[in-house]
């Protein structure tokens, strides 16, 4: 399987450094495995790792569909080295790293039928200022009995069916 402006980094670990000198880490809301910290110094740094690059491979085997856990036993399944399969997140097309809201929008509005503006019909409206939104959900404010306005005789009944 080919991947373009992918990187293959050859980490080999050293007898002066512990380990190899980086995370693995998993971002919200993104598919896969992702480098984290890199140390300085590290045979990781010197096999050209960087911090945000998306794991494609581990020692040849596509983690597509692998857990952290799996993963991470893959990278440690080869003793003293490690061969990671890695795309820059600048490189990486699969994952937008940035959401273009206004297409969104648009694209919501075009798919939806045209509403009168006020009408609500329980579909958010994105379009709307924090101000109008906490508006409205003051508006709906839950009913306080506490609030409510009660005559004697109302109090009464509730005490005597206690």
């Amino acid at each position: 399987m080919s991947h373009p402006k992918a990187r293959l980094c050859h980490i080999q670990k050293w007898d002066h450094f512990d380990g190899y000198g980086f995370n693995l880490h998993a971002e919200k809301g993104k598919p896969g495995q992702y480098i984290g910290k890199v140390d300085e110094g590290s045979p990781a740094e010197a096999a050209g790792l960087r911090q945000g690059d998306r794991i494609l491979e581990v020692n040849g085997e596509s983690i597509a569909n692998k857990t952290h856990k799996q993963v991470v036993e893959l990278i440690k399944a080869e003793t003293g080295e490690t061969k990671l399969l890695v795309i820059d997140p600048e490189e990486d097309g699969i994952i937008p790293t940035e959401v273009d809201n206004n297409k969104t929008l648009e694209k919501q509005n075009n798919d939806h039928p045209k509403k009168e503006k006020g009408q609500d019909n329980g579909q958010l409206n994105l379009s709307m200022t924090a101000a109008e939104l906490r508006a409205k959900l003051a508006a709906r404010k839950k009913f306080d009995p506490k609030k409510e306005a009660m005559d004697f005789k109302q109090k009464f009944d509730i005490v005597q069916k206690l």
